[in-house]
């Protein structure tokens, strides 16, 4: 048997749901702490432990399940996600820990999809049959009642008929509402300190008790995920968070890698397309613009900013004044146009996007797929010299050195251009749209190139 296996098979042993530590399974088999560390980390990686606590770091092990091999709505979340490797492999950790999985507190910045994630957990629960098909997912919002910390407990737990002013008859709290399933508390650092008391009460024995009750103790089985965007240590009492054994931390936008924002902007336009029932057509430019420009309230921001411009393309279908769902980067809010004009890492990306000129991504409901299609309309020289101009200014490039990198850029654009035409160019169509200068420096260029 592999040192792994052995280590593995004595964190089993010794784990008695609080956790065991480095230090207790190598001195239990006579192992240096550093090997017994390293395997201990390799089973996380593998899924077959998980990390709880910090000061010090305890180890649980999970519970195999080899009966479930179909891929999972989280499996799925992660091909695109792959940032989110480390989130997702402790979400699965926490709903397979037996007996009835942990407890979970999600971290991250506004709009970072805390809410969309316990989402996801909730069916990943109902996939592995931890939980029941019906299992109710209720969300909370504690920021409610923030400023009314006795209707705000009353909501979750329940209160009894005169319990406080305002309380003419019994009522069922979410604990009971939510029993066999989730209860998501969103903004969980505006739970009064009586609330984290009665809630750490209840994770501890899974018994609570109604506002107002002092002699009848109900029981209700439910999983917690919490969300805050604060720091749990100043914010949350230590008796309530040490009952939550997973701390999972969503990245946020800027975090995450060029490919996964792409494949969000995709999703979400794909899903407008799917509301409206048609195919939406949207700009190279408008494409780059939602990729770079800043985004501070994260993937919420990005996702409302994306249905903001459809919103506008289809008002401009509706009205007669397009043809068609067409998003161009002219029809964007400033903000997110000066992404087309900041300094990018993307570069490999971009020049992806150069290469087709002339053409829309067109998403259709339909269609998983991106696909590509010619513009018909009279190509838009100007935004492609426009973009590049001010990209290559914000990296500093000045004098000759700015005028070579566009001339490259102009030519190269052209040369496709040139070899895709057949017609007749009218040179004075073109000078209406980008300039007598550029295209004299258009017709030198060619001139020496030949």
């Amino acid at each position: 048997m592999k040192r792994i296996d052995i280590v593995y098979q004595k964190l089993k042993e010794l784990d008695r749901g609080i956790g065991v530590s480095a230090s207790d399974i190598a001195d239990s088999l006579g192992l240096s702490r550093a090997n017994v560390s390293s395997d201990l980390n390799r089973l996380c990686d593998e899924g077959k432990a998980v990390k709880v606590g910090t000061k010090p770091v305890l180890f649980r092990y999970v519970e195999e399940i080899s009966n479930k091999r179909e891929e999972t709505s989280l499996d799925k979340f992660l091909e695109k996600n792959p940032s989110l490797f480390s989130a997702v492999e402790q979400a699965k950790a926490a709903i397979l820990y037996p007996p009835n999985g942990m407890h979970i507190l999600i971290l991250g910045e506004t709009g970072v999809g805390k809410s969309m994630f316990a989402e996801l957990i909730h069916k990943y629960a109902i996939e592995m049959i931890r939980m029941d098909e019906n299992s109710p997912f209720i969300v909370f919002n504690c920021a409610d009642y923030a400023n009314n910390p006795q209707l705000l407990v009353s909501q979750l737990f329940g209160s009894k008929k005169g319990a406080y002013t305002g309380a003419d008859y019994d009522k069922v709290g979410l604990i009971e509402k939510a029993d066999g399933g989730i209860l998501f508390l969103d903004e969980v650092h505006r739970l009064p300190p009586e609330g984290q008391e009665m809630f750490f009460t209840f994770m501890d024995k899974g018994i609570f008790r109604r506002l107002g009750e002092t002699d009848l103790e109900r029981k209700s089985n439910v999983l917690i995920i919490s969300a805050t965007t604060e720091n749990p240590d100043s914010i949350l009492l230590k008796t309530f968070t040490r009952r939550i054994p997973m701390i999972i931390r969503l990245p946020s936008l800027r975090e995450r890698s060029i490919d996964e924002r792409f494949n969000l902007i995709c999703q979400f336009i794909r899903e407008e397309s799917n509301k409206l029932g048609r195919q939406i057509i949207v700009s190279v430019n408008s494409m780059k613009a939602f990729l770079s420009y800043n985004c501070p309230n994260n993937i919420g921001q990005l996702k409302t900013d994306i249905q903001l411009a459809c919103a506008k393309a289809y008002a401009d279908f509706v009205s007669n004044k397009k043809e068609e769902i067409k998003i161009n980067s002219i029809d964007l809010p400033q903000y997110i146009r000066d992404g087309l004009y900041m300094e990018t890492e993307h570069r490999q990306l971009w020049n992806k996007f150069l290469e087709i000129n002339k053409r829309y991504y067109v998403f259709d409901k339909n269609e998983e797929n991106i696909l590509f299609e010619k513009d018909s309309s009279k190509d838009n020289i100007y935004e492609m010299i426009d973009s590049r101009m001010r990209e290559l200014k914000s990296r500093g490039l000045t004098g000759e050195e700015l005028d070579e990198e566009m001339e490259k850029d102009i030519n190269d654009y052209f040369e496709k251009y040139f070899h895709k035409v057949n017609n007749i160019i009218n040179v004075s169509d073109i000078e209406n749209v980008v300039g007598v200068e550029i295209v004299q420096t258009v017709e030198e260029i060619t001139e020496i190139s030949q």
